[in-house]
């Protein structure tokens, strides 16, 4: 069985090593990326001590079934996107090990510093990556926002470790409740503030839609999929077994992710470019995602995660193949072009009805079980999930009907009224969107081959005494 440790040390080695052999870097890459997705199914559950120091001393990383599900999701999407956007990776081979490096730390530790190392690591890579679209002043907003966001962290865990002694997250977890009431407020406002600058949560999110609305074919999968499926896990971590909150804060915490959510869906209907729609599309399932999470709805989170990840690849990739190629992503200037490329319609149609949750398709399953956790909290929360659902329909079914059929209304639709818009370097994409359509579709017939999975994935936010005992030796 495989080492943790090594998903973390190959990426940072092959990333030394092409530093040296710099005309090597972009298959380095690839070696990398396809070690470490093999590696990541064979991983071996338990925890894993670093330097000889058991924990709560020393450092340890933890692989139950929530962190083992992490890191294969993460890598296969991370090798996938790399795939979409191989012709856009010219000089960024070395980022973006060094990122895959950051983002396996930071659902395998169990230790709150280390934890921050990894998401310095990930997050400095992301902002090189981000100048990718050569608008750098997004990426400096980026920069000082990301920046604020881990100071607060930082300062969040400085607090714990001054009152605690101790950063073993399953150490805390058992300690946390007896910390008094104004440490645990002000730690869980830094941590929650600190980690809702990548969650994309009001209103912390004023650097999203610069980065994500000029997005290309490389970094469109990599920020919509990968970045954000590991700060949701990341998030549903922390606030399932390492911090409680309650009374006042916690609807406070409450209001921010589900007005994120509303907010976000609401502002995708005002706007008729691709990958604008998707960037709002993006920040209201953080926020659904994230609320869920909140209220103990693991199960429904996770299975929200795996339809928004695979989605978003699809469809984020579509919309920047798009705009690379007639400089414009417009739905009404596109009109038509799935006609032209069918597969790629295929698999963007489905990804959309299965983020709507429409029946047959597995968003159905997953929004169904939101829908049930919701209501056992209060009605307001399902009502605005549901209000929610209502708007994402509006946007992505008037996308979908402008992106298959050409021409106005009153008119006929001909092969002179579909779009000049062309696409290239399809193969990739094409077989992407066929095989994530095809799953979306036997998810929703039978949701019973993901749900037992995702069940088990979900237990370690349940069961606190299995992932203490993993843990802390």
């Amino acid at each position: 069985m495989i080492n943790p440790v090594l998903l973390i040390v190959i990426p940072l080695l092959l990333a030394f090593v092409g530093v040296m052999f710099k005309n090597l870097s972009k298959s380095l890459l690839f070696f990398g990326l396809i070690l470490n997705t093999i590696f990541a199914f064979f991983v071996q559950k338990g925890s894993y001590e670093l330097g000889g120091w058991q924990p709560p001393f020393g450092i340890n990383l933890l692989v139950d079934n929530y962190s083992l599900f992490g890191i294969v999701l993460i890598n296969v999407l991370f090798l996938v996107s790399s795939l979409i956007g191989i012709r856009k990776i010219e000089k960024y081979s070395l980022p973006l090990l060094i990122s895959l490096a950051g983002l396996n730390g930071m659902v395998l530790t169990n230790d709150l510093f280390n934890f921050y190392v990894f998401f310095e690591i990930a997050t400095i890579s992301a902002y090189i990556i981000s100048t990718l679209h050569g608008k750098y002043h997004h990426t400096f907003n980026y920069l000082v926002l990301g920046s604020v966001g881990s100071s607060l962290y930082l300062l969040g865990i400085i607090i714990v470790y001054a009152v605690v002694g101790s950063l073993n997250m399953s150490d805390l977890s058992m300690h946390f409740s007896e910390l008094s009431a104004n440490i645990q407020l002000i730690v869980s406002i830094l941590i929650f503030s600190g980690l809702a600058v990548e969650a994309k949560l009001i209103p912390f999110n004023s650097w999203v839609r610069g980065i994500y609305s000029n997005v290309n074919t490389l970094t469109a999968p990599l920020f919509s999929a990968v970045y954000a499926s590991t700060v949701f896990l990341v998030f549903g971590r922390f606030f399932s077994n390492l911090i409680t909150i309650s009374g006042p804060l916690f609807n406070i915490f409450i209001a921010i992710t589900f007005i994120t959510f509303i907010f976000a869906e609401a502002s995708a209907t005002a706007t008729k470019n691709m990958r604008e729609i998707l960037t709002f599309s993006s920040i209201g399932q953080a926020g659904l995602i994230t609320g869920l999470f909140l209220i103990g709805g693991g199960y429904a989170a996770i299975l929200q995660i795996i339809n928004n990840a695979f989605a978003k690849i699809v469809m984020f990739s579509t919309a920047a193949n798009v705009y690379e190629n007639n400089s414009s992503d417009s739905i009404d200037q596109a009109a038509g072009i799935f006609r032209k490329y069918p597969l790629i319609g295929f698999g963007f149609t489905v990804s959309a009805l299965s983020l709507i949750g429409l029946p047959l398709f597995f968003g159905f399953y997953a929004k169904f079980n939101i829908i049930n956790t919701a209501f056992n909290t209060n009605w307001i929360i399902p009502l605005v999930i549901l209000l929610g659902s209502l708007l994402e329909g509006v946007y992505y079914i008037r996308m979908l009907v402008k992106l298959w059929v050409p021409g106005e209304e009153h008119e006929e639709t001909t092969e002179k009224l579909t779009t000049k818009f062309s696409m290239n370097k399809l193969f990739v994409i094409s077989v992407v969107s066929v095989v994530v359509g095809f799953l979306f579709i036997v998810g929703g017939i039978y949701p019973e081959l993901f749900g037992d999975f995702v069940q088990n994935v979900s237990t370690p936010l349940k069961d606190s005494l299995s992932y203490l005992s993993m843990g802390v030796m």
